[in-house]
């Protein structure tokens, strides 16, 4: 799922800022500012990014190459 976000305002009410991670996950907030509104779409995305555990993608990464392995008909090897 792609990332996005939405900024608007209307008359007499704070800028409402909505953003969506790469997982899905909607974040709802409001500010004073447009720009508030920026950075807090910035904000989301970066600790998402930084949240992202290293070990479970090479993890993750391993067990591609070894199904890659079989599906060519290798036996699997780290070697």
């Amino acid at each position: 799922m792609p990332r996005d976000y939405e900024i608007s305002k209307r008359k007499g009410e704070l800028w409402t800022c909505k953003v969506t991670d790469s997982y899905g996950n909607v974040s709802t907030n409001y500010f004073e500012t447009a720009e508030e509104c920026g950075k807090n779409v910035y904000y989301i995305w970066d600790i998402e990014d930084n949240k992202v555990n290293s070990e479970e993608l090479l993890s993750n990464a391993i067990q591609e190459c070894v199904e890659i392995d079989k599906e060519k008909g290798r036996e699997p090897s780290l070697d």
